[in-house]
């Protein structure tokens, strides 16, 4: 009866033995499953790693054939660019030089409108002094008197004492005729008198004016149209 307990105890020991032991068996094939599945994925990625080094490496050999000519390529734009650059070097101060040409001439040309348009202004009183001018030798050509320079030929020609079937010679005792009038040189001074004063007052000051204008246009252009004395 007393051998009885010390069985019990030796098989409740054996039993704890053997419950460990299969813990540790089975957190061991946990362990080694679980490695093992990383190695298989590692060797995966290894392989397709591999692979893609083998792709590179022949990438590479293909393109050193290439890669060997660079540097002279690069040594030839270089050499290239060396040759651009001293003709960029100019450019600044060329543009500097064409600005400067530029204002000058925009100065000149203001200069200048503003000069042509006081020789405008002179050259419309002009014309309105020449239509002046016109209308008033119109009306000493033929006026209505029948005294203007039309006829004039035979008025000197009568006056001098000139031979006619009609008259005789002045220094004969004829008469000059139709023209022999009181007035007829009066008239002829008032309108030479007229004419006189059209060309000083209308004329003579215009023709200065526009000689004016032409030199303020002179020292724009270099040109002028009138002489020293005007």
């Amino acid at each position: 009866m007393r051998a009885t307990p010390r069985r019990r105890a030796g098989d409740d020991q054996a039993t704890f033995l053997s419950r460990w032991l299969k813990v540790w068996v089975i957190l061991l094939t946990v362990v080694v499953l679980v490695v093992v599945g990383y190695l298989i994925v590692i060797t995966n990625s290894l392989a397709s790693i591999n692979g893609n080094l083998a792709t590179a490496q022949r990438a590479v050999v293909g393109a050193g054939g290439n890669v060997v000519t660079l540097p002279n390529q690069v040594d030839r734009i270089n050499g290239a660019l060396a040759g651009i650059d001293p003709a960029l070097k100019p450019i600044p101060g060329q543009a500097d030089e064409i600005i400067a040409a530029l204002t000058s001439i925009n100065s000149k040309l203001t200069n200048t409108d503003s000069s042509l348009k006081e020789i405008s202004s002179v050259l419309q009183n002009v014309l309105g002094s020449v239509n002046g001018i016109n209308g008033l030798l119109i009306d000493a050509n033929d006026p209505g008197d029948r005294l203007g320079v039309q006829n004039i030929h035979r008025r000197v020609a009568a006056v001098n004492g000139a031979s006619s079937p009609r008259q005789g010679s002045a220094n004969g005792g004829g008469s000059c005729g139709e023209f022999c009038q009181p007035n007829n040189l009066t008239t002829a001074e008032a309108d030479a008198r007229d004419i006189n004063r059209v060309v000083d007052t209308g004329v003579v000051p215009h023709a200065a004016a526009i000689c004016r204008g032409l030199s303020n246009l002179a020292l724009v252009t270099g040109i002028s149209g009138c002489g020293t004395g005007q």
